[in-house]
């Protein structure tokens, strides 16, 4: 369940990243009041951050489209986020 509301959660802070770079500082933010808002668990601003960090504009951006949901690389980058969500605080 945590992982499933993590990926819905990370696929929708990343949707407003369209053309021109990827608001990284509004898609954390988004991130973090969506996870605090559906589940009542706390997100870690600086994990997310350095989550972001390992990514380019492009992969993230790539992240978005519905068909490269299912790739290993997305997996990955939900796991890292789902590192920085505190359950212990819900």
């Amino acid at each position: 369940m945590k992982k499933t509301c993590t990926i819905l959660i990370a696929v929708a802070a990343l949707a407003g990243c369209g053309s021109g770079g990827v608001d990284r500082d509004g898609s954390r933010d988004l991130f973090i009041s969506q996870i605090e808002e559906s589940t009542g668990f706390k997100a870690d601003a600086d994990c997310i951050d350095k989550v972001f960090d390992q990514y380019s504009d492009d992969e993230l951006k790539d992240f978005d489209e519905a068909e490269n949901q299912d790739t290993a690389a997305f997996e990955e980058f939900s796991a890292k986020l789902i590192e920085c969500v505190d359950t212990e605080t819900g």
